[in-house]
């Protein structure tokens, strides 16, 4: 690996043997390191590979106020995300989870307050980044010696919500909001209580949370199943009646105008649990 810039005693930004941009920690590892020079391989102990430019550049952009032990941490978690989550993980995460490693366990070392907002929409509409989480920050606590209460759980989350969505402030919140908005909709249509150890409702979930982040991405799935849907609307036109109120919902609150297809997928999945 070749350094390109020397970011402070333990971090360089460097080019690899793809000529691919990564951030190379290892302690000491800038020490009178100068561009141009080849990394000492000895002394890496860790390689982030940030595919994207502009989350390479915020990164680079912060390490300097990061402590070692928080972005080794750091690696290992977002590893760790991309390895057992289904969803792809953007590379902002790593930016997002170390700068907020840094406050959250100074916050917890001056004893201060872990209240955070939207926890129980977190654990229901994701369990799995929920566990993700959880244990993140008994690795944390273990790993840093500090006591980042179970609280701590639901900002991780979020972070990792984002980083799926690509990274924007706010998409955890607007997703969830849009997502509890339509389950909702089927909830009141139907009269129903929905129970979290179904197994039929959580695929429902799973699949409501996908459609709304194409919803807030702009996108469609496009397959010609009108007749498809004309035949499964006849034969389950409970499930379907409200199908057509959620088409109804994310026109009026979006401009989305859902296709065939998508009116399918969400019909047949709100008919396995009717």
């Amino acid at each position: 690996m070749i350094i390109r810039r020397v970011l402070n005693n333990n971090v360089v930004d460097a080019l690899d043997d793809s000529l691919q941009e990564v951030i190379v920690f290892g302690k000491g590892l800038g020490f009178r390191s100068k561009p141009g020079e080849r990394v000492d391989q000895s002394l890496v102990e860790k390689v982030f590979r940030l595919e994207d430019d502009a989350a390479s550049r915020h990164f680079a952009s912060i390490v300097d106020s990061i402590p070692a032990e928080i972005l080794t941490a750091t690696a290992d978690l977002v590893a760790r995300a991309r390895a057992e989550l289904s969803a792809k993980i953007s590379d902002s995460l790593y930016a997002s989870l170390a700068d907020h490693f840094v406050f959250a366990v100074q916050r917890a070392r001056d004893g201060g307050d872990f209240t955070v907002p939207l926890a129980v929409e977190v654990r229901r509409y994701y369990p799995s980044e929920y566990a993700f989480a959880k244990s993140a920050v008994t690795e944390l606590n273990s790993r840093l010696d500090v006591d980042l209460p179970e609280e701590e759980a639901t900002s991780i989350a979020l972070h990792v919500i984002n980083a799926q969505v690509g990274g924007a402030a706010d998409s955890a919140a607007r997703l969830m909001e849009l997502t509890h908005s339509i389950l909702d909709i089927v909830r009141l249509h139907f009269g129903l209580h929905y129970d979290d150890a179904n197994s039929s409702y959580l695929r429902f979930v799973t699949h409501v949370r996908f459609f709304a982040q194409r919803v807030l991405l702009g996108e469609t799935v496009q397959r010609d199943d009108a007749e498809l849907l004309r035949i499964l609307t006849e034969q389950k036109p409970a499930a379907f009646s409200s199908v057509d109120k959620v088409d109804a919902f994310v026109k009026r609150s979006h401009g989305h105008a859902m296709s065939a297809s998508e009116k399918v997928y969400l019909g047949l999945h709100i008919a396995n649990f009717l």
